[in-house]
């Protein structure tokens, strides 16, 4: 018999290296989510907690804080704009969902979709400037929508992670970092 030959075979980490994956994982969406409480401050949080996600998740051990910091600041005033069009979005929704403005069941349907499909590229965007944190924003967001697969995927793990904190508003902080590092995991495999 002709059996095929695994010629370089690729160590797979152990319980304990998945056990710290997670709880640092776990502890970075936790002070992102305590950082991006003020709401000012969301976007530049979520970016430094999709660099620190990046770094865990390639280098294999938790960043330095001084970069982080770094995007931190760069990223609040870029951030402003992206909370600002999030609340417009979210009043949208609230308008359609209470019957404020005519158009029912089925505008509502559409505005879930566009707004799930807006997480996605915000996801997606994250993760680019998690991957490069000098990127430009807008050239990160650019990049995003030219990759609507990836897109469509981090919306899908977006909204599960949606409805689960609906179900379990505890679990919050750790979805946070659990969604960044989907984020990551989906960018690299529909690169």
């Amino acid at each position: 018999m002709n059996w095929p030959v695994e010629h370089h075979v690729v160590p797979r980490p152990d319980w304990r290296e998945r056990l710290a994956l997670g709880t640092d994982i776990a502890l970075i969406g936790i002070v992102t989510t305590v950082v991006a409480l003020p709401i000012l401050t969301a976007p530049a949080a979520l970016a430094a907690g999709s660099a620190a996600v990046r770094h865990r998740y390639t280098m294999g051990g938790l960043p330095r804080i001084a970069p982080l910091l770094r995007q931190f600041r760069h990223g609040l005033p870029r951030g402003l704009p992206v909370v600002l069009a999030t609340a417009v979005l979210l009043l949208d929704l609230t308008a359609v969902g209470r019957g404020w403005v005519p158009g029912g069941p089925p505008l509502l349907l559409v505005t879930a979709l566009a707004a799930a499909w807006l997480g996605g590229l915000a996801g997606l965007t994250l993760a680019l400037l998690g991957r490069e944190p000098a990127l430009p924003w807008r050239r990160a967001a650019r990049t995003a929508w030219e990759r609507p697969r990836a897109t469509a995927a981090i919306a899908a793990t977006g909204a599960l992670a949606f409805f689960l904190s609906l179900t379990i508003p505890a679990t919050i902080p750790l979805l946070v970092g659990l969604q960044l590092f989907a984020a990551h995991i989906l960018t690299d495999r529909f690169r």
